[in-house]
Order: C-alpha cells, then structure tokens, then sequence
C-alpha cells in the first residue's frame, strides 16, 4: 500500500504554531488583526492583502508584495524557522503508526508545499534538510526519495494524483476536495480550518492519531478486507524482498534466453495478469526472477497442502513443507481442480486475485491449469477465465511462452519469450481470448526457431 503524508497541520498542529508564534507578532509588529480565526495560513487569518491595500492605499498587487515581505520576515527569524522546521513535533501517535506501516511493508512517501524547500538556492537546500531533519526527530526515518516537494499546493495536487496512491494523509479542505473528485481515499486530519469538511465514501475524519481511531476509519475508507489485504500485500513483499537474493542464484543455474525483455512490463500503477504456458514446476520460479516483482501464483493447492513440491515434484516431506510456507508466506492463491475434487471452490481465491489486481499487484496464472508434458503438443486447454479476471480489474495480460531446452544439454535450459502486454478494456472476452491464443502460437513457433538454431549451432561445433 502506498500511503501519503502532509506534514504541515497533519502529521503537526499548524494551528497550534500559529497561534503561539504568529498570532501576537503580527498583532504587535502590524497592528493587524484576527479576520478570519479558522484559516489555516497566517496571511488568511490576519486577510492580509486587504490590510496592507488598506494600509497602503495601493493596489491588490502592490498590496500581494507588502504580504509576502511580512511573511518573509516572519519566517527569516532563524529560531522561529529551526522551530516550525526541525523542532515542531508531530502529533501524538503520528510516529508510531508511520513506523507501523513500515514494518508492516507499506510504502511512505512525504508530499509537502513547504515554499521554501522548491528554491535552488541555499535557502532552498536548508529546508530540505531541515525537513527531513523534522522526521527524523520525530523517530520516523526515511529514505531521501520518499520526499517530494512543492512550491504550492496546485502543484502538490498533481503530485499527489500521478503517484496514484492507496490512501492519503491531509489536512487542507481545498487539496482533499480535488483529491476526492479523483477518487483518492484521504483521511483528514481535523482542524479550525476545516471542521466544514463533511465524511464521504472517499474522505474520513479523525481526531488524532490513536491506534483504534484510525484501525476504524481506515476500514470505513478501505473495506475491511482490503485493509486486510494491503496488509497481508505489504508482508509478502518483505519475504520476497529478503529471499529474492537468490535471484542471481537461479538465472545463473538456468541461464534462460530471454527473447523481447522490451516486453517485460515493469509497473506498480496498475494491476498485472502474467499469463503464460506451463512445462515446468519450475516455471513461476525463472519468471519470478526475471521479472523480479513480487508474483502471486495461482497453484494447485495441494502444494499449499504440503503434499507435493515444486522441487520437480519431489515428494521429500521438507521440500513438500518448504514449498507450502513459502507459497503462503508469498501470498499464492491455493487452486482446486475440478478433477481432483468434485467439490471444488475457489471463489475465496478468485476474490483474492481481483482485490490484488485491484491493488496494482502482478497475479500469475497459468490457463492451461497444469504442466504440458504431452510430447508434440504445443499448448495445453488454455481456460479463458483470466480474460475476464483482467477485464474486469482493469488489468494488463503479460502473454509469456516457455520452451525448456533441456534436450540440448546446453548451459541454457529454457527460453522465455516475452510478447507485447495488451489491455482487454476495448475488446470482448473472445476478441481477447483469440488475440491471446494467436500471441501465444506466434511467440513459441519463435522459440522453437530460436532452438533449431541452437541445434544447428551445436552440430557445427562437433563438426
């Protein structure tokens, strides 16, 4: 899950700052004051361009520069500066649940308009610093790329909706109005300013950052499931994330000839249906590494069930427990044949597999339903159900053929050859099915040519 924080009156009391450091300077340095108390910017509560083109006598433009003079001085007072920018604590709880998201494997990102830290000049650079300062003061450590800086909050807007995130933090009504019409799920944070701000299907209020508060409003914003499932997401990709060193391990043993890795779709925007044929046990592994995303696989559940392994079927009771932690620590979908069991129900695993592509994850599924080991057949029954699983979620098909090569006894034993990702959205199911089928046949006719020259290859060498 992709979760993003505000800083200034979310993850900090803005109100609270202002009214113990903004309030009585502009009084006494101006003679100006409190027009508007439940404005979030100081030069809204004090109606400043008003005050100064009264003052003044001048025009609404001269008066804008006589604004952003006194608000210059007022943030210039370093002391002032090093407490609003480093020493401004977050709110109770803030941390905390900041730092929960992260154990639990969600992605953090910052999204502040925080004026100053946009400008390349030295100013500029010390309040980035110092903003990333402010965090880690406040126990939160994060890496530099989860900072993003605005010089307003229209440009913050378009950074916020190009991230496409799965939940965000924010405290301006203005910034969640328009997030809201673009169908972001945002948490307000309450404040003076923004107590107009009514709960919708997509915006949720909370008081403070408490443990159960939050657990509810997340849920009322999320579903209860698929704050379930974002979780259980997050978790899977800290496993894959620590075993996946083995990658070099098994590219190296294998040595698969990738044929159009241009195709290899690589997106964490939008859900991902990997489809390709089955030979091998050992399938899911090599496109797992060459992908190297994290890829929920459909499988038969009896290796869930520890009675069979992906160890070239071995039946060894370790490698059979092996591969059922692992394909549940990694969040597999468990499959029941219909042949195997009459009484088949996958339903809990398709419902699993829409909310994950909903999610923008990769799910893989193989249509042939098993290995292919009939010899001279190239394709197994490919079951057009993922068709309709892709077009419901909106998700891309990744059309992948495999041809082992084994037979050659060469150091490379497979070839995977990677075809174009396509849509479904603007075809029917059986435009789609077709389109797929026709993908498939033309990519392994290249891989077997790919192996006959390999072969002829092979046969001149022993010449």
């Amino acid at each position: 899950m992709k979760v993003i924080f505000d800083t200034d009156g979310t993850l900090t009391d803005f109100n609270q700052f202002i009214k113990d450091n903004a309030i009585d300077y502009f009084k006494n340095e101006y003679g100006m004051e409190v027009v508007y108390p439940n404005k979030l910017e100081v030069e809204d509560i004090f109606d400043m361009d008003n005050f100064f083109k009264d003052k003044y006598n001048c025009s609404l433009k001269e008066a804008k520069k006589h604004t952003k003079e006194a608000l210059d001085k007022f943030w210039v007072n370093l002391p002032r500066f090093i407490k609003f920018s480093i020493l401004d604590k977050f709110r109770d709880g803030a941390s905390d649940f900041i730092n929960e998201l992260k154990r639990n494997g969600h992605e953090i990102q910052i999204h502040t308009s925080r004026s100053k830290t946009t400008e390349k000049n030295i100013v500029g650079e010390i309040s980035r610093k110092f903003t990333k300062l402010q965090y880690l003061f406040n126990k939160v450590n994060l890496k530099n790329d989860a900072f993003h800086f605005y010089k307003n909050d229209e440009e913050k807007i378009k950074g916020i909706i190009a991230s496409k995130p799965d939940l965000v933090f924010e405290d301006k009504p203005e910034i969640i109005k328009v997030l809201n019409e673009n169908g972001i799920k945002t948490i307000c944070i309450n404040g003076d300013h923004n107590t107009i701000l009514e709960e919708n299907t997509n915006v949720k209020k909370i008081n403070t950052y408490d443990k159960e508060e939050l657990e509810n409003k997340i849920n009322e914003l999320l579903g209860k499931n698929g704050y379930e499932m974002l979780n259980r997401i997050s978790k899977s990709d800290i496993i894959y994330n620590k075993i996946k060193i083995v990658i070099p391990y098994i590219l190296s043993k294998f040595k698969p000839i990738v044929l159009h890795s241009e195709n290899i779709l690589k997106t964490n925007l939008e859900g991902v249906v990997v489809a390709p044929n089955h030979m091998s046990t050992l399938d899911p592994l090599i496109l797992t590494s060459l992908i190297d995303e994290n890829i929920h696989w459909a499988a038969l559940k009896r290796f869930f069930d520890g009675k069979d392994s992906i160890f070239n079927n071995s039946k060894n009771p370790l490698l059979c427990k092996i591969t059922s932690k692992g394909f549940k620590s990694l969040e597999y979908f468990p499959i029941e044949r219909l042949r195997d069991n009459p009484n088949a129900n996958n339903i809990s695993s398709l419902k699993d597999m829409q909310t994950f592509l909903k999610y923008k994850q990769y799910v893989g599924i193989f249509p042939e339903g098993t290995t292919n080991k009939t010899p001279g057949r190239d394709f197994g029954d490919f079951d057009p159900a993922f068709i309709s699983l892709a077009k419901k979620n909106d998700a891309w098909i990744q059309p992948i053929t495999i041809l082992w090569i084994k037979d050659l006894e060469l150091d490379n034993k497979v070839i995977i050859n990677f075809a174009k990702p396509f849509k479904v959205t603007n075809l029917t199911k059986e435009e789609a099915y077709q389109k797929y089928l026709n993908i498939q046949k033309e990519s392994l006719e290249e891989n077997k040519e790919y192996k006959k020259k390999l072969n002829d290859i092979k046969k001149l060498k022993k010449v």
